[in-house]
This record gives C-alpha cells, structure tokens and sequence, in this order.
C-alpha cells in the first residue's frame, strides 16, 4: 500500500490517536489487511480504497491501544455499510440478502405483512439521508457484528412505531368512520343507510385482495406520511416507478371495491359510480381510517 494513502488515514484520524498510529509498526500492513478483507468479503462491490480508509479513520475512537482498536475492528461490515451509505446497487442488494432478511427471525411472533412493512421502514431508516446528513448506516463504526447493530436500530424502531407510530385498526370497525364521510353527501345517504354493512364487507374484501406489498405502498404513503422520494430510497426503486405502484394499487383498490360493491348490492349504475366518485375523493382520509386509530 503506498504510504499517501497511509497519510491520508491519519489525516482523517482523531486526532488524539493520531500519535500512537503513526508509531505503530507496521500500520500500512495492518491497513492494507482491512482492504483486503473488505475486497474479499465483497469482490461484486467496487471498492476505493482511499475513500474507504479516509471512513475507517473517521469512526476510530479517540482513545484506545492503536494495535487492539485497529484489530477490532470487522472490516467486512464495515465496508458493506460503507458502500451501502454510498449508494452501491451491489452492496445494497448484500445488505437486503445478508441483513435485512433476518428482520424475521428478530420478531418471530410478528405477521410477515408486518414485518415486510417493517423491513421497508428500517431500510428507509439506514439509508435515506436525512436533513442533509449522512444516512444512518454511515454511523455504523465497525465495531460489533453489522447485524447486530442493524438489529438494534430495528428493535428501537418497532418499540417507537408500537409507542407512537399509527397502528391497523380492527378491518371490521373501521368503515363505520367511513360511512360517516360518505354521510355528508345527502344523495348518498340513503344508500349509507341501507347498505351500510354490505359496504363494510365489501370495502374489507377488497382491502384483502390487495397483495402485501400494494397494501405496504398505501400504508407508507397514505398512512405514514411518507413522500414518493421517501418511499422511492425504501424500495430502492425509481421515482417513477414507485408513483406508479401506489397509482396502481390505488386503481386496484377501487376497482376491486366496485367488483365486492357490484356482486352484493342492488344499486343502479348511476348510484353505484356515485358512490364510487365519493370514495375516490375521500380516499385518503378513508385509508388513513381504515388503517390508523
């Protein structure tokens, strides 16, 4: 390893380490080792070795025996979180293999839909920059097992989403707010009070037939809030592609209620498309009842 990459390590050290890493024996051997393993452990992802030993520098501790700080660290996850925080479509598909498969294994008494949508938002949490900052993942010092500690930010983000976060209510109870939205329009009133329990049904069949990941899109954008960008990096998707999901299982949603609403109620076509027009319009505060207290 030349020795400019060797400075440009120390430059980026604390600077209180500095003095015990320049003194220590060997330090381009020990530093070309950590590229090593990182280039082994990875050989799909490109790696910069420079940039990369500049973000090692940059995690060390400020205090510590250079030797046992520098042996310590995993320089296979580390490097994975570096590519990933880079952006790296290769590393990522790593960490979505190797780590986040295991969201799992770590809430075995979840629902998978629930852990699917977890597994999105924990993805979003490590690697979406947030006010300018770094993404999370970049916080990741190489110290401890990576799956350890993605494990931990998805325990504190299922503790915080059980604490604050909206939660499914009951199917069953809640088209009954919904009917009420549908209340203020007088022409729909009446068939509100007919076919209140039909509509409810229906409304539950339709959610249900909506595969995980269509029900997933509404619930991140129209319940939690989250941006096309926002869900966009979750999915690691385009832009344009990911607007289109959530058009498309918007579509699906309606069409599918018409198909429940069409086989159980009695309506005329022009009562029916009515009714539909209304649901269209309310659809998101519907959904955010539907699926949130």
């Amino acid at each position: 390893m030349a020795s400019e990459l060797t400075e440009s390590f120390l430059s980026r050290a604390p600077h209180a380490l500095v003095p015990a890493l320049r003194a220590l024996p060997g330090l381009e051997d020990v530093l070309a080792g950590l590229v090593r393993r990182a280039r082994e452990a990875w050989p799909e992802v490109g790696l910069d070795a420079e940039a990369f030993l500049a973000h090692v520098a940059e995690r060390l501790p400020s205090t510590g025996e250079a030797r046992e700080v520098l042996a310590s660290l995993r320089a296979e996850d580390l490097f994975l979180a570096f590519a990933c925080a880079r952006g790296e479509a290769r590393a990522l598909d790593a960490l979505d293999a190797h780590v986040l498969s295991q969201v799992g294994t770590w809430l075995p008494r979840e629902e998978h839909a629930f852990v699917d949508e977890l597994r999105q938002l924990l993805r979003q949490r490590l690697l979406v920059p947030v006010e300018g900052a770094p993404p999370k993942l970049a916080s990741y010092s190489g110290r401890g097992p990576l799956g350890q500690w993605v494990r931990a930010v998805a325990l504190r983000l299922h503790i915080d989403r059980q604490r604050a976060a909206p939660r499914e209510v009951p199917l069953e109870a809640a088209p009954v707010a919904l009917a009420e939205r549908l209340g203020v329009d007088p022409e729909l009133a009446f068939i509100r009070e007919r076919h209140q329990e039909d509509f409810r049904v229906a409304f539950r069949a339709a959610l249900g037939r909506l595969e995980a990941r269509e029900r997933n899109l509404l619930r991140l954008h129209h319940v939690h809030g989250l941006s096309m960008d926002a869900v966009s990096a979750t999915y690691q998707a385009p832009r344009s592609s990911v607007a289109r999901w959530i058009a498309r299982a918007r579509e699906r949603l309606l069409a599918l209620t018409r198909e429940e609403l069409t086989a159980r109620l009695g309506l005329t076509p022009d009562e029916l498309d009515s009714l539909l027009r209304l649901v269209r319009s309310q659809l998101d505060v519907s959904l955010r009842q539907l699926m949130t207290d």
